[in-house]
């Protein structure tokens, strides 16, 4: 597939698993974003898509944490502490089976929710986010543990961590080959690298298709598979588990989800989904989480 005339700030891109060589087979259209899978090995990815300067743009605005735009953004992020302490608690148990708290690095931290998480599970545990804005935010809590950058060019040294985390974060990724070489320079020998990220064979995508809610464009780039992922981790990593993910949400922020309704309703619709936001439930979003060691 070929675009031509892309405007400045978007860009088209390849398969990181296979280079630019085989064809782009259009799965969506969003037009100026299109969706499209890797006719070789089937990964699912968004070309073309914004330059990497203009997304981390858009994760440095305070506005993309209390977005009005339906599907962008973390809307009510901060306003449901509760649910994602008790989702990376339901994660930390999945890597239990496999490690003994040690140090652990959050990447993509937002603002700390993980780290409370893993601190209470016996974690010594440190974030790393690219927005100034929610970096503020978690430092008020967190202090010097927590770093405003990317870990491509993070200062932390070598085979520091027994645990790094990507958790709802590896989708966000636009160089995943360097990216998963710079947390292999920071995780010792043997740690573990876990991910949950959004799975396109997952039942819950494959009935949505193109209403899926995991198709939160511009921020998501790439959408892995259980073999896709297998394939990026092929060299210096073993994968030991990957099983499906969910979080635990409001029912009203999966109804306003679910219709891509605004986060600013009026009228009756705030009325009934206020009332729903009292009520939590572990949901499958259609994601997986997956462990892998580092050889």
């Amino acid at each position: 597939m070929t675009f031509t005339r892309i405007p400045e700030n978007l860009e088209s891109t390849s398969c990181p698993i296979c280079g630019p060589d085989p064809a782009q087979d259009l799965r969506y259209d969003f037009a100026p974003y299109r969706v499209v899978s890797c006719s070789r090995c089937s990964l699912v990815f968004l070309s073309p898509r914004l330059t990497e300067s203009a997304i981390l743009k858009l994760y440095s605005d305070e506005d993309y944490y209390v977005s009005e735009v339906s599907g962008q953004g973390y809307d009510e992020y901060l306003e449901v502490r509760h649910n994602w302490v008790r989702t990376f608690t339901r994660r930390l148990e999945q890597v239990a089976k496999f490690q003994k708290p040690g140090r652990a690095l959050d990447i993509g931290c937002g603002p700390g929710f993980f780290l409370e998480a893993a601190q209470s599970r016996g974690y010594d545990a440190f974030g790393l986010d690219p927005s100034e804005y929610i970096v503020k935010v978690a430092r008020e809590k967190f202090g010097d543990r927590i770093q405003l950058g990317l870990i491509e060019s993070a200062d932390y040294p070598a085979d520091h961590f027994d645990l790094v985390v990507a958790f709802d974060t590896f989708e966000h990724i636009y160089h995943p080959l360097e990216w998963l070489s710079a947390v292999r320079r920071v995780l010792r020998p043997g740690g573990l690298l876990a991910i949950t990220t959004p799975d396109p064979t997952s039942l819950l995508a494959k009935i949505s298709r193109k209403k899926w809610v995991s198709f939160k464009l511009p921020e998501h780039v790439f959408y892995w598979s259980p073999s896709t992922i297998r394939q990026i981790l092929a060299e210096g990593w073993e994968v030991l588990e990957i099983r499906p993910a969910g979080q635990y949400a409001s029912l009203g922020f999966l109804l306003r989800r679910l219709f891509r309704l605004p986060s600013n309703p009026r009228g009756i619709v705030k009325w009934k989904l206020d009332l729903l936001k009292k009520f939590s439930v572990y949901s499958d979003n259609g994601s997986m989480t997956v462990i892998a060691r580092k050889k």
